[in-house]
């Protein structure tokens, strides 16, 4: 019961911590979830609560990282494999020598071997944290292939150098010799469980297929399995688990595809089954490192034993010395290469900073640490207070320094020719109307390609231009909101199409996007549209609930459709001149479209027929409508792509685009029940 209970604490952490992200974008999601973790853990004994290290490698890290390796471009990886090669070695081994040498000489109490396990667990990057740090940031391509190429396979190292380490704890002599060696059994066995479990998932994969017993489940459940019996398979075998799944994601993704229907279900199911996956395992990583860092730190911080001041001076001597050996080995190599190629070597210096503060360290690091035996944990507590204090210091550097390095990711910055093909689709749907006679479905389809142009054309404008959009959209309700009270104070609209037009109040609060308008501004409008609504209700005793309770606002009469076109074309109007007002203030192309669209509304919403449309948002039943839109949008690709005015790659992502959006569409159109009971309502 206890476990049920803190699977769900931890559910609703990463539901909170998501959430979190989303209403502040500032906030990184992996340090929310680090200081969730750390909440969370205030509040469980620390008895309750222990990491078991190689569980946790095996059920987090290594399906982590088997995804990794999965998606991850190996072409391109392998076209750096020089560098690659020296930061997993020379890198790692001289980090874990420097970190050792200058923890022993701040503690002198702890034995040498003891703080060399120290920098052989903080020696390796974490491709867990960088992979969270390279979501918020563009990295050049090259960089990130490096860092991905090292983070899939420097752990091998790292977890030898940590052993070695321990062993000449426990026997007070260390071999190189014995060292590489052993090294190269754990990379090399590592190396040939990942191929055989490779080759066996393949083969039962082909089995199943050829009685005919293949179907989504079985094959989603042995590739979800594979990294699980990869890692115990190479740990019980003494060999590198690590390195085991990645070579079993690599051998996973190198396969040809046989293009089949069977194989298409199986990929989009794997796809989105993995998303949630990932999802769950990156969130829990952070929030275990959260809970690990209160757990290891507040013991020692609250022992008389340590000064705490010697405590935070070794943690951030260590990450300084971290990041400036990391940065002198980068410079040196990519000064071996200037010389050779006769370049300047000002060409590689963001490279190198680049390849130098995304070398974070992560809950890897604090995992191999807690790998150290009992007896020696109890006795040096501080060893596992100085990795989980360079941990989190070094995630902290990367998140600060990397801004100022590479630029903040932006969607759809070129989506030009897209923008052209969606209004050819309209302007064809539009031509459908003439021979139409049920109208609506084919203007709620134009009304779905008019919001993909508008979310496109916003797209390409930066961040002040799409703060001023949302600022006029927030104008616009003002009034409207205004416009709504005082008709209804001048009788000129009924209390059925007060609420109605309130329902349309709100959809337009919920199209505003938050994160960039003002939020004091927003929450204003909201609060005072509300305040309102329930002065009304108040005023005339109840009224709104008294008719929702008789069923009598189920169906709008005619009166309610000429007030609520009356009160939005008198709206319009003044919409629109305020609009023209605030061209020397707001950039006239913003105001020219927010006017364009207003006035084709207005045109539609003149005619009577369509105010349920405009007011309501009430979907019909248009997947027919929608699929001549698709098709209508496929033709037009292809003869973009024709004409040579976009790319192969270009018109392949604007195709996978055009069938994720039907495929939703028809499994949508499967369920009826909502059009049914909107149908249902109004023909009573």
């Amino acid at each position: 019961m206890e476990l049920l209970l803190y699977a769900v604490i931890f559910s609703m952490v990463l539901i909170i911590s998501n959430a979190t992200n989303k209403l502040f974008p500032r906030l990184p999601l992996p340090l929310i979830q680090i200081f969730l973790g750390i909440g969370w853990a205030l509040f469980i004994p620390a008895e309750q609560f222990h990491l078991d290290t190689e569980l946790f490698l095996a059920l987090v890290i290594g399906p982590l990282l088997f995804r990794e390796a999965e998606e991850a471009d190996i072409t391109s990886i392998l076209k750096h494999w020089r560098v690659i090669l020296y930061l997993i070695f020379p890198v790692i081994f001289l980090s874990t020598l420097s970190l050792g040498w200058l923890a022993h000489s701040l503690w002198l109490s702890l034995p040498l071997a003891a703080c060399m396990a120290v920098g052989a667990a903080l020696g390796p990057t974490d491709l867990v944290a960088f992979a969270s740090l390279s979501e918020r940031f563009s990295f050049p391509k090259r960089v990130s292939n490096i860092l991905k190429g090292e983070g899939l396979l420097n752990d091998a190292s790292g977890l030898v150098a940590f052993r070695m380490a321990l062993a000449a704890l426990a026997t007070g002599a260390f071999s190189v010799g014995k060292a590489g060696i052993s090294l190269g059994i754990s990379i090399t066995g590592g190396l040939l469980v990942g191929l055989l479990t490779g080759f066996v998932n393949r083969w039962l994969q082909k089995l199943l297929l050829s009685v005919r017993a293949s179907d989504i489940a079985s094959e989603l459940l042995l590739e979800l399995s594979l990294p699980l019996l990869t890692f115990f398979l190479a740990e019980e075998l003494h060999v590198s688990g690590i390195i085991a799944v990645v070579v079993s994601g690599i051998l996973k993704a190198s396969r040809f595809k046989q293009i089949t229907l069977l194989e298409a279900r199986v990929d989009t199911v794997t796809h989105t089954v993995w998303n949630t996956v990932n999802f769950i395992l990156n969130g829990s990583v952070f929030v275990i490192l959260g809970m690990e860092l209160e757990m290891i730190a507040k013991p020692i911080l609250d022992s008389p034993l340590y000064n705490n001041l010697l405590l935070l001076a070794s943690v951030f001597l260590l990450t300084a010395l971290l990041f400036l050996i990391r940065f002198v080995m980068v410079y040196l190599f990519y000064w071996l290469r200037t010389v050779r190629l006769k370049k300047s070597l000002q060409n590689y210096l963001k490279d190198a900073l680049l390849l130098t503060f995304s070398g974070v360290k992560g809950t890897v690091s604090i995992a191999t640490i807690l790998l150290i035996p009992t007896k020696l944990e109890q006795e040096y507590p501080i060893l596992l207070f100085l990795v989980a204090g360079v941990t989190l210091l070094s995630f902290l550097v990367g998140l600060v320094v990397l801004p100022t390095l590479s630029d903040d990711k932006e969607e759809g910055n070129d989506d030009l020719m897209q923008i052209a093909i969606l209004n050819d689709v309209v302007t064809e749907l539009e031509a459908d109307l003439k021979n139409s006679h049920l109208k609506g479905p084919l203007y709620a389809a134009i009304d779905n390609y008019h919001g993909r142009i508008e979310n496109l054309i916003l797209s390409q404008e930066n961040k002040l231009i799409q703060k001023d959009w949302e600022e006029l959209k927030l104008l616009m309700l003002s009034i409207e909101s205004d416009g709504l009270e005082q008709a209804f104070e001048e009788g000129r609209i009924r209390e059925r199409s007060y609420r109605v037009y309130q329902r349309y109040l709100r959809n337009m609060e919920q199209r505003i996007n938050r994160n960039l308008s003002s939020r004091l501004t927003y929450y204003f409008l909201v609060s005072f549209r509300l305040l309102r609504l329930l002065g009304h209700e108040i005023v005339t005793f109840g009224s709104g609930f008294r008719n929702w309770w008789k069923h009598e606002d189920r169906q709008l009469k005619a009166i309610d459709y000429d007030q609520i076109a009356a009160l939005y074309l008198a709206n319009t109007e003044i919409i629109i001149e305020s609009l023209e007002d605030l061209k020397g203030v707001y950039r006239s192309s913003l105001i020219s479209y927010l006017q364009e669209s207003r006035l084709r509304e207005t045109a539609i919403i003149s005619s009577g027929a369509f105010v349920e449309r405009v007011i309501n948002r009430m979907k019909p039943n248009n997947i027919d409508e929608m699929l001549r839109g698709y098709y209508l949008e496929r033709k037009i690709i292809f003869e973009y792509e024709a004409g040579h005015l976009i790319t192969s790659k270009q018109a392949r992502r604007m195709r996978k685009n055009v069938n994720e959006l039907e495929n939703y569409s028809l499994r949508e159109s499967a369920n009826t029940l909502p059009y049914d009971v909107i149908a249902y309502a109004r023909n009573r």
